[in-house]
């Protein structure tokens, strides 16, 4: 019998807020502005960047879930371990892909996006050792500030000074969602003055080179020009 999968999305605004976390279902679920004619409804779009009716659509094909633009004008992106990319034709999704549409484009250097973040987790549970053991997420606890790196079946704990707290925390709230350089700012410091991009810089170089050496310094994802990202376990 073949395994199928439950998969949903966690859609996005331009500014990282979370709008819902929607399952997809059937076999076929559209995406667009309007929510009349739309499964997935992308709004506000001030700009009209959107397409009304069925600018992206959700596919399923056996066990499998592929996304596929629907000739937008201003296309579909697909963005993969940080590698953004724009969408031609059809595309498997694999669980942590992000597919982004474009929301706002008055700054062409710094480009805003909804996103909406693909999660899926497989019904066969023989499927399910064999997915651990490839994956790597990170784990935190607010209450004892501890992160954990979970690794297959292993999970290393990884030293968070006071520092990085403040940072860690923020981004593990915001998962999957990109957290822009301001609002990262503001978490550590607040309203302190005198800080600079270049210091959140070093503080985001400090997380990686402590997950280096498990060769999991990509969970910790940059945007070039927008932000950062954190990769959190479902």
């Amino acid at each position: 019998m073949e395994s199928r999968s439950a998969a949903s999305v966690l859609v996005s605004s331009p500014d990282g807020g979370k709008l819902a976390t929607l399952e997809l279902s059937g076999e076929r679920v559209t995406v667009g502005r309007l929510p009349a004619v739309n499964d997935i409804a992308l709004e506000p779009d001030p700009e009209l960047l959107v397409t009304r009716e069925a600018h992206l659509t959700f596919e399923r094909e056996g066990a499998h879930w592929f996304v596929v633009d629907g000739g937008s004008v201003n296309g579909t992106f697909l963005r993969r371990r940080g590698d953004l990319q724009q969408l031609t034709g059809r595309s498997a999704l694999h669980d942590g892909d992000v597919v982004c549409v474009l929301a706002s484009s008055e700054d062409p250097e710094n480009r805003r996006f909804f996103e909406l973040a693909f999660q899926t987790v497989a019904d066969s549970q023989a499927t399910r050792p064999a997915l651990q053991t490839i994956s790597q997420c990170l784990s935190y606890d607010p209450d004892e500030a501890r992160l954990v790196l979970v690794s297959g079946a292993e999970q290393h704990e990884i030293e968070n000074e006071p520092g990085l707290h403040k940072l860690v925390r923020h981004m593990a709230e915001r998962s999957p969602a990109l957290c822009t350089h301001d609002e990262l700012m503001e978490a550590v410091w607040d309203d302190e003055p005198m800080h600079s991009r270049e210091e959140l810089a070093k503080l985001i170089w400090e997380l990686r080179k402590k997950l280096e050496p498990f060769g999991a310094e990509d969970l910790v994802e940059n945007e070039r020009r927008r932000g950062y990202r954190l990769h959190t376990c479902p």
